[in-house]
């Protein structure tokens, strides 16, 4: 069982390794696309957006063929339509075409996160699930923190849509590997009294779930935050720092990579202390993560920036493993694809509107106007994070 565990959580940590290289190198790339494309801060950001709108849209129905499919078909169909698509990424002419390839990259890699949320409750023993989870999830500040140095010389060396073609070849690789190599599920749900099989949880009685909802609007503040820092500060860097794009890449990384720190440490926690004491974790986490981020936008010093940026994403990386572990623990591993599929829609939700308003603000007024929209995000989950009593019992 814990070798099956072990084996699983390094091959669902590669997946969205490879992912996030593949995403943040056009993150990186945005400010060459803009001018390759003669684009304004909106366009930019709407680049962001539109893939987060494919998100959106197919988030739910992809955790609910998650919980028919199966985890691993899932997440090895996805890896090959997301290098087919990866590829197309670099190989456009025009910024509609790009839009276009975008949101359907979006769009194919919605069901990715519900499926791994299900491929880990199926393989992972219910006490270290949202430990495994925060090991695997750390793949995501990690790949930030590696892009600038594997990413940024492909961008320089060979230009943004060489670099793509490289990263959806690492994803073709990967497909055949998952497929051959990750465990069989092991963690069934517990018979049921009845002789009949147990009848599934209904769509509409998780969408009245009123934990899951307010979770949700959690993870959608909490959205608001990172894809704001992880759209614009590089951006920010470029143009209004003037620092080179692999200066700006390895700058505005490591504040994300530090909040790793903060997703390991906010799963262990969560499993070993506060699984049944929640808000005791998240709401001081959440109120340290809004004070250095107003420290932030008011800063002009890139320095104390990325200091204060630093330490709010490690307080607010506090707060994601633990409602993504207690969404594992209130909702039935069967249903759970369904589920994620919502809280993650609310999250993707609020990453839609965050790259293009704050390229508004921004083009209107200054970076700190964009970046004080941030603050909403940080509110919105604060006050979300204040409304979740859930008894012993439940």
């Amino acid at each position: 069982m814990k070798k099956a565990t072990s084996i699983s959580a390094v091959l669902l940590f590669v997946t969205i390794l490879v992912g996030v290289l593949g995403t943040y190198s056009i993150i990186m790339a945005l400010p060459l696309i803009g001018e390759e494309f003669h684009l304004n801060p909106v366009e930019q950001g709407a680049i962001i957006s539109v893939y987060f709108l494919g998100f959106a849209i197919f988030t739910i129905p992809g955790g609910i063929i998650a919980d028919k499919r199966g985890s691993k078909q899932i997440i090895v169909i996805n890896l090959v339509l997301w290098a087919i698509l990866t590829a197309l990424t670099g190989a456009v002419t025009g910024f509609a075409a790009l839009l276009v390839v975008r949101f359907l990259l979006g769009f194919i890699d919605a069901p990715l996160m519900p499926a791994m949320l299900k491929a880990i409750a199926e393989r992972t023993p219910a006490n270290i699930r949202t430990t495994t989870l925060s090991i695997v999830s750390t793949a995501e500040p990690i790949g930030t923190g590696l892009a600038p140095f594997l990413v940024a010389p492909l961008i320089a060396i060979l230009g943004w849509q060489e670099a793509t073609f490289v990263t959806a070849s690492i994803g073709l690789l990967l497909a055949p590997i998952l497929w051959i190599f990750l465990p069989r599920p092991f963690v069934m749900e517990p018979p049921s009294s009845s002789a009949s099989k147990p009848k599934s949880i209904p769509f509409l009685s998780l969408l009245r779930n009123e934990h899951l909802l307010k979770l949700t609007s959690m993870l959608c503040g909490i959205q608001i935050v990172i894809v704001g820092c992880l759209t614009w500060v590089p951006t920010y860097l470029t143009t209004e720092k003037h620092l080179a794009i692999t200066q700006s890449g390895l700058y505005s990384s490591l504040p994300l990579l530090i909040s790793m720190l903060g997703n390991l440490a906010g799963g262990w926690l969560f499993d070993r202390y506060f699984h049944q004491k929640f808000r005791t974790l998240v709401i001081p986490s959440l109120l340290f993560s809004t004070i250095f981020l107003t420290l932030m936008i008011l800063s002009d010093n890139v320095n104390q920036f990325l200091l204060f940026e630093s330490i709010s994403l490690f307080f607010l990386s506090f707060t994601t493993q633990p409602i993504l572990g207690l969404t594992m623990r209130i909702i039935p591993s069967d249903a759970l694809g369904t589920a994620s599929g919502i809280l993650l829609t609310g999250g993707k939700l609020a990453s839609i509107f965050t790259p293009i308003a704050m390229g508004a603000f921004i083009q209107a007024f200054s970076f700190q106007a964009g970046f004080s929209l941030l603050l909403v995000g940080a509110g919105i989950a604060l006050v979300s994070s204040f409304l979740i009593h859930l008894k012993r019992s439940e």
